[in-house]
């Protein structure tokens, strides 16, 4: 019997497996193309997404789509993956480093974009306030209760037993906030949760999806601790909201918007930032949480694919904390790409091993 290699079809996949396996396809490939399948248990679609050429470590993604839907999609998941970032990013984290040690109240959209891991801590890296002064070595996450209750609302949308698009970025935020409590960028980083939700304080749309009056309770619950804290100096309300950032200024904190990146266009190419590396995996696992289903295709003496699913009907917490995608479907020349990384002098069954020792070492 054939050595099924390092993952097959119906089974999860593990995220270092993943980049391993576009990196090989790429090497035989150029270009690959990510369609949208529709999400798991939804209409079926065959819509294509975004075309990536160049080499595993320094592509470029070719924007095919011009639904405005799916461009604002788009967006959302190259803004997670690291491909685009944050206008003025560099300007509000020089702010913050004025300050060795912060508070930052943060709301729900900030969270939705993972700007704080996946942009924010990076950018402090790059920063130097002073010759004679360190940069930020002290944060502490504030996450207004009201956050946490959008969170709670949007994760419990589903369709047909699925989860919808807004069910998946419900559970998108749940990881980053779980990623940013495991974080080893920063030593002395904490999250907190802060506020009680009382249903009767909520004013809630017809459908009762939406809290209309989130914004102001989001403020108000961040003001009312910092009351409690012995703290004045590095507290900061990071929004990307401008009317919640005006308001919070009104009502006299020091409030910074983070604001979204230009939207994206059918045929916009978009290069790895530079001082940046971006994985290929971290891109199509985006795209298949933002989109729910994806097949990732190319064409080597005939057409071959992969088809990923960011969302299925067991799919865990910890199966989000991993980064983990399933493999619905895969067809035969994708395992001989793979074949490189079976049985030979490099076994990718190796790495698995690794990363399991350090998914136990990060979760102690």
């Amino acid at each position: 019997m054939a050595d099924p290699g390092p993952f097959e079809k119906n089974q999860i996949v593990e995220f270092p497996i993943l980049q391993l396996a576009l990196a090989a396809v790429k090497a035989r490939a150029d270009p690959l193309t990510v369609r949208s399948l529709g999400y798991s248990g939804g209409d079926e679609e065959d819509v294509p997404l975004v075309e990536v050429r160049g080499t595993a470590s320094a592509f470029r993604v070719r924007v095919l789509t011009d639904k405005p839907e799916y461009l604002d999609w788009l967006d959302g998941a190259l803004l997670r993956a690291g491909m685009v970032e944050p206008v003025g990013l560099t300007a509000v984290a020089r702010r913050l480093a004025e300050y060795e040690d912060l508070v930052l109240g943060v709301d729900t959209n900030l969270l939705y974009a993972s700007v704080l891991g996946e942009h924010l801590l990076e950018e402090f890296h790059r920063i130097h306030a002073r010759p004679y002064k360190e940069t930020v070595n002290w944060i502490l996450v504030v996450i207004p209760g009201v956050v946490m209750k959008e969170l709670e609302n949007a994760a419990n949308q589903k369709k047909g037993g699925h989860l919808t698009h807004a069910g998946r970025m419900g559970y998108r935020a749940l990881q980053e906030i779980t990623a940013l409590k495991r974080t080893e960028a920063f030593q002395g980083m904490s999250v907190l949760v802060v506020g009680q939700t009382n249903p009767e304080q909520l004013r809630l749309s017809p459908d009762g999806l939406t809290i209309l009056n989130a914004d102001s309770m989001i403020r108000d619950q961040f003001k009312a601790f910092l009351r409690g804290i012995e703290f004045r100096k590095g507290i900061f309300f990071l929004t990307m909201d401008k009317t919640n950032a005006s308001m919070a200024a009104a009502e006299g904190l020091s409030a910074l918007r983070i604001q979204h990146p230009h939207r994206l266009r059918k045929g916009d190419e978009i290069p790895i930032p530079k001082e940046e590396a971006v994985l290929l995996a971290r891109v199509v696992y985006e795209l298949a949480v933002e989109f729910g289903k994806v097949r990732v295709a190319w064409n080597e003496g005939g057409a071959h694919h992969l088809d990923l699913e960011g969302e299925w009907t067991w799919k865990s917490m910890e199966h989000w904390e991993d980064f983990q995608l399933l493999c619905s479907d895969m067809d035969r020349g994708f395992s001989k790409a793979l074949s490189r990384y079976v049985g030979g002098r490099f076994d990718a069954r190796r790495v698995l091993a690794e990363w399991e020792q350090l998914r136990e070492a990060l979760a102690e």
